[in-house]
């Protein structure tokens, strides 16, 4: 399901910690996970890597931290490990298995370098013993099973202001070749949403003193991007161990790769990450699907519009499960159980024809600069986050809204004047009062040498319009041309439709939690 919908609209990390006032955790009993959709249908369900849809991390009663399960060199700590299986936290999200803390932040025992290896491992251990225990005839083991490996890197890039100089990844025959900067790295913004350029400005400063980062980002350019596709070289093992483990043990098995958003990298005029906006950097990812065992797929690559919202309806599909009677079974549990929105892509992955004309739709609500105090990553790590000074200080955004909604559709000619059969993405910036910082009140707009300003009236729209067809790197805003106006007010009706079909209302309105009105 869509943010909108689940409620899990903000990442932790960079501006908030887990328990800031902003921060919104998927609830148990709301909206049933993957993983509560299996267990309806007496599937095993087991999950291990990083999570990030509740806060399940144990805490080290010694330290008052995240409990660690690994040091800096990647050696596990065995009881650690069994401290977080014993907890089981993910039980009410419909998952065993998970080992915590939450694979993110500054520290080397909590990056992919040294987590991906170790979530491997544990899996490939959890499928072989289901394996041989399956041989055996155990008839626990012989009940179906869904297993998540999620992975870490690349997100290992985000530690790249850390690592710039003293990188913890030898050189190697495995190093990608050279790959050039993005070729809309000097791009214009001032034809895009204002958001763009406010984060960009403001988003060195999640780090730390924002001049400082900016240097290294702009100096260390090629060693920034020669990092990021290492780090797809790194976790290729992991996965492939993975892969090999159910391919040799399992006869009849889907597998399905796919990572939950892209990284702008410098592109988009010196844009990182993947916040203020809905790029195809950001939000088109690898989506491979494959059977193994009796049935094994044949290689194809299919050109069609897909999302992640496909996942759980496709796995469904893949597994022959009673989407309607599981409804039935869940709704006695969980009180947002709604009409799953994608699209079961199993009769594609069986040889059926793709529906390259659907129309996809994309939204984002992320501010990941605003938090409870303000602080940046150097200034929590400094112990300053009560009224931390200007160059440990987050810079917010200023006067931009955060929320993002996209629509990815061919428009045929006949559909709408200058469609031409293309493939378009549009893309609307809109303000809504209810994620201000104090929610339908006001919203802090600005926290620069003048202190902090707040607005009390919602921003207008803004628009992007790219044909993806002709100008696939989305450097060319063609909302203000004047030869569109067919097309702009086709795919905004088209973009309306696909709102009210993929995010229905809840049940129970989301409890807005009261926030703080200032920094503390």
């Amino acid at each position: 399901h869509y943010p909108d919908l689940h409620g899990v609209t903000q990442t932790d990390g960079l501006g908030k910690v887990y328990d800031d006032s902003r921060m919104r955790w998927l609830r148990p009993g709301e909206v049933p996970t993957l993983g509560n959709w299996f267990r309806a249908a007496g599937y095993d369900t087991h999950y291990d890597g990083k999570w990030h849809i509740s806060h399940a991390d144990l805490t080290d009663p010694a330290t008052g931290r995240p409990l660690a399960t690994n040091d800096d060199h990647g050696v596990a700590d065995q009881a650690a490990v069994q401290r977080y299986l014993d907890a089981d936290p993910l039980e009410p999200y419909g998952f065993s298995g998970w080992v915590g803390p939450e694979p993110h932040g500054a520290g080397m025992a909590n990056c992919g370098l040294r987590r991906d290896p170790l979530i491997a491992d544990r899996v490939v251990a959890w499928l072989t013993d289901r394996y041989a225990r399956r041989r055996a005839g155990d008839p626990d083991a012989l009940r179906p099973f869904l297993l998540v490996a999620s992975f870490v890197n690349p997100h290992d890039i985000v530690l790249f202001p850390t690592w710039a100089v003293r990188s913890p990844v030898p050189p190697s025959p495995a190093d990608p070749p050279h790959v050039p900067p993005p070729p809309t790295a000097e791009e214009d913004l001032r034809t895009k949403p204002a958001a763009q350029i406010a984060f960009r400005e403001a988003y060195y400063s999640g780090y730390g003193p924002a001049a400082m980062i900016q240097q290294v980002y702009d100096r260390f350019g090629q060693r920034y991007r020669d990092l990021y596709y290492r780090l797809h070289a790194e976790v290729d093992g992991p996965i492939d161990k993975v892969r090999r483990a159910v391919s040799q043990g399992g006869d009849d098995a889907v597998l399905v790769r796919t990572a939950d958003h892209g990284d702008l990298l410098g592109a988009h005029g010196g844009l990182h990450q993947k916040w203020f906006n809905l790029y195809d950097e950001a939000t088109r990812v690898p989506f491979t699907i494959a059977r193994v065992g009796r049935d094994a797929t044949e290689p194809r690559v299919v050109d069609a519009p897909t999302s992640h919202v496909d996942l759980v309806p496709t796995l469904l599909g893949a597994a022959g499960i009673d989407v309607a009677a599981v409804t039935e079974t869940l709704r006695e549990s969980f009180t947002e159980v709604h009409p799953l929105p994608g699209r079961n892509l199993m009769p594609v992955v069986d040889g059926a024809s793709a529906d390259a004309d659907r129309a996809v739709y994309l939204m984002t609500r992320d501010n990941v600069l605003e938090g409870d105090s303000g602080a940046s990553g150097l200034g929590r790590q400094l112990k300053q986050t009560s009224n931390p000074p200007p160059p440990l200080r987050i810079r917010i955004p200023a006067h931009t809204a955060a929320n993002f909604e996209g629509l990815v559709a061919k428009v045929d000619e006949t559909a709408a004047p200058g469609g031409s059969g293309h493939l378009w993405k549009l893309v609307r910036s809109f303000d809504d009062p209810s994620t201000w910082t104090e929610p339908g009140v006001r919203h802090l707009a600005g926290n620069g040498l003048g202190g902090e300003a707040y607005r009390t009236s919602p921003l207008d729209d803004q628009w992007e319009l790219y044909d993806l067809s002709s100008d696939p790197i989305e450097s060319h805003n063609r909302w203000d041309d004047p030869d569109l106006h067919e097309l702009r007010k086709h795919l905004q009706t088209q973009l309306k439709h696909a709102r009210a079909e993929s995010v229905p209302e809840r049940n129970e309105p989301w409890p807005y939690a009261a926030r703080h009105s200032g920094r503390h």
